[in-house]
Protein backbone atom coordinates (compact mmCIF):
# COMPACT_ATOMS: atom_id res chain seq x y z
CA UNK A 1 0.00 0.00 0.00
CA UNK A 2 2.88 2.42 0.65
CA UNK A 3 4.41 1.90 -2.26
CA UNK A 4 1.28 2.61 -4.44
CA UNK A 5 1.15 6.02 -2.58
CA UNK A 6 4.15 6.93 -3.69
CA UNK A 7 3.72 7.83 -7.08
CA UNK A 8 0.52 10.35 -6.14
CA UNK A 9 2.42 11.85 -2.76
CA UNK A 10 5.14 12.76 -5.50
CA UNK A 11 2.48 14.27 -8.11
CA UNK A 12 0.47 16.01 -5.25
CA UNK A 13 4.34 17.46 -3.85
CA UNK A 14 5.15 18.34 -7.26
CA UNK A 15 1.46 20.29 -8.12
CA UNK A 16 2.04 22.09 -4.79
CA UNK A 17 5.55 22.95 -5.38
CA UNK A 18 4.00 25.45 -8.01
CA UNK A 19 0.79 26.36 -7.11
CA UNK A 20 1.46 26.85 -3.14
CA UNK A 21 1.07 30.29 -2.23
CA UNK A 22 -1.31 33.45 -2.60
CA UNK A 23 -1.93 34.37 -6.32
CA UNK A 24 -3.49 37.69 -6.72
CA UNK A 25 -5.86 37.48 -10.16
CA UNK A 26 -7.76 39.75 -12.06
CA UNK A 27 -10.05 39.45 -14.84
CA UNK A 28 -14.21 38.86 -14.35
CA UNK A 29 -16.77 36.59 -12.82
CA UNK A 30 -19.94 36.02 -14.69
CA UNK A 31 -23.15 35.99 -13.11
CA UNK A 32 -26.60 36.79 -13.88
CA UNK A 33 -26.38 40.62 -15.29
CA UNK A 34 -23.30 39.15 -16.93
CA UNK A 35 -19.29 39.64 -16.28
CA UNK A 36 -18.07 41.92 -13.52
CA UNK A 37 -14.87 43.35 -13.78
CA UNK A 38 -13.15 41.01 -10.33
CA UNK A 39 -10.19 40.75 -8.48
CA UNK A 40 -9.72 36.96 -7.14
CA UNK A 41 -7.44 36.00 -3.82
CA UNK A 42 -5.98 32.27 -4.96
CA UNK A 43 -4.12 30.20 -2.19
CA UNK A 44 -3.12 26.96 -2.44
CA UNK A 45 -1.30 24.97 0.15
CA UNK A 46 -0.66 21.16 1.26
CA UNK A 47 -3.25 19.36 3.86
CA UNK A 48 -4.24 16.18 5.51
CA UNK A 49 -0.88 15.10 5.66
CA UNK A 50 0.32 16.00 2.43
CA UNK A 51 -2.13 13.84 0.23
CA UNK A 52 -4.56 16.41 -0.66
CA UNK A 53 -4.02 20.04 -2.14
CA UNK A 54 -6.19 22.44 -0.69
CA UNK A 55 -7.28 25.94 -2.96
CA UNK A 56 -9.40 28.90 -1.92
CA UNK A 57 -10.59 31.24 -4.44
CA UNK A 58 -12.14 34.43 -2.98
CA UNK A 59 -13.39 37.12 -5.33
CA UNK A 60 -12.38 40.58 -2.92
CA UNK A 61 -14.14 42.70 -5.32
CA UNK A 62 -16.41 42.67 -8.40
CA UNK A 63 -20.77 42.72 -8.49
CA UNK A 64 -20.31 38.71 -7.46
CA UNK A 65 -19.03 37.12 -3.98
CA UNK A 66 -18.55 34.56 -5.53
CA UNK A 67 -16.26 31.80 -3.59
CA UNK A 68 -15.06 28.02 -3.28
CA UNK A 69 -12.42 25.85 -1.23
CA UNK A 70 -11.28 22.54 -3.47
CA UNK A 71 -9.08 19.39 -2.72
CA UNK A 72 -8.02 17.62 -5.15
CA UNK A 73 -5.42 14.13 -5.35
CA UNK A 74 -3.29 12.09 -7.92
CA UNK A 75 -5.05 8.21 -8.35
CA UNK A 76 -1.77 6.79 -9.21
CA UNK A 77 -3.56 3.27 -10.15
CA UNK A 78 -6.32 5.40 -12.32
CA UNK A 79 -3.42 7.94 -13.31
CA UNK A 80 -6.49 10.58 -12.86
CA UNK A 81 -6.29 13.82 -10.71
CA UNK A 82 -9.75 13.60 -8.59
CA UNK A 83 -10.72 17.28 -7.66
CA UNK A 84 -13.83 18.29 -4.81
CA UNK A 85 -15.19 21.81 -4.87
CA UNK A 86 -17.31 23.09 -2.12
CA UNK A 87 -18.83 27.06 -2.75
CA UNK A 88 -20.60 29.66 -0.97
CA UNK A 89 -23.50 29.13 -2.90
CA UNK A 90 -24.25 25.91 -1.45
CA UNK A 91 -22.82 23.93 -4.60
CA UNK A 92 -20.45 21.48 -4.70
CA UNK A 93 -18.61 19.92 -7.56
CA UNK A 94 -16.36 16.54 -8.58
CA UNK A 95 -13.91 16.78 -11.48
CA UNK A 96 -11.01 14.77 -12.46
CA UNK A 97 -8.29 16.07 -14.79
CA UNK A 98 -5.47 13.50 -17.20
CA UNK A 99 -3.15 16.55 -17.03
CA UNK A 100 -3.22 18.61 -13.99
CA UNK A 101 -4.56 21.28 -16.20
CA UNK A 102 -8.44 20.68 -17.80
CA UNK A 103 -10.58 19.42 -15.18
CA UNK A 104 -14.19 18.30 -16.28
CA UNK A 105 -17.06 17.03 -14.03
CA UNK A 106 -20.33 17.64 -12.38
CA UNK A 107 -21.80 20.53 -10.11
CA UNK A 108 -25.01 21.10 -8.72
CA UNK A 109 -25.83 24.34 -6.86
CA UNK A 110 -28.79 26.90 -7.19
CA UNK A 111 -28.88 26.42 -10.95
CA UNK A 112 -29.40 22.95 -10.85
CA UNK A 113 -27.17 20.38 -12.26
CA UNK A 114 -24.18 21.11 -14.99
CA UNK A 115 -21.04 19.70 -16.58
CA UNK A 116 -18.17 21.41 -15.76
CA UNK A 117 -14.47 22.45 -17.73
CA UNK A 118 -12.30 23.89 -15.33
CA UNK A 119 -8.50 25.03 -17.07
CA UNK A 120 -5.59 25.83 -14.73
CA UNK A 121 -2.69 26.86 -16.62
CA UNK A 122 0.49 27.90 -15.37
CA UNK A 123 2.05 30.25 -18.01
CA UNK A 124 5.23 30.53 -16.60
CA UNK A 125 6.48 30.56 -12.88
CA UNK A 126 4.62 33.07 -10.64
CA UNK A 127 1.69 33.25 -13.94
CA UNK A 128 -1.67 31.46 -13.54
CA UNK A 129 -4.60 31.57 -15.85
CA UNK A 130 -8.02 30.01 -14.36
CA UNK A 131 -11.11 29.94 -16.34
CA UNK A 132 -14.03 28.37 -15.29
CA UNK A 133 -17.29 27.17 -17.50
CA UNK A 134 -20.15 25.19 -17.35
CA UNK A 135 -22.84 24.03 -19.96
CA UNK A 136 -26.70 23.16 -19.00
CA UNK A 137 -26.86 20.56 -21.85
CA UNK A 138 -23.41 19.88 -22.26
CA UNK A 139 -23.49 21.50 -25.62
CA UNK A 140 -23.10 25.05 -25.19
CA UNK A 141 -20.64 26.45 -22.60
CA UNK A 142 -20.95 29.59 -20.77
CA UNK A 143 -18.11 31.39 -18.51
CA UNK A 144 -18.10 31.54 -15.01
CA UNK A 145 -15.00 32.92 -14.56
CA UNK A 146 -11.84 34.24 -16.78
CA UNK A 147 -8.63 35.24 -14.71
CA UNK A 148 -4.93 36.14 -14.58
CA UNK A 149 -2.90 35.88 -11.75
CA UNK A 150 0.14 36.64 -10.49
CA UNK A 151 2.37 35.41 -7.28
Amino acid sequence: MAESAAPAASAVSDAARELTGTWTCNGSIHGPGGASPSKVRFEARLELDKAWLRTDFVAVSGEYPYKFTSYRTFDSTARTWRNVILDNMGGDATSSSTDGVTWVGESTGPMGRMKIQDTEHLVSPGMLTLRGQYSMDGMSWNTGYDLTCEK
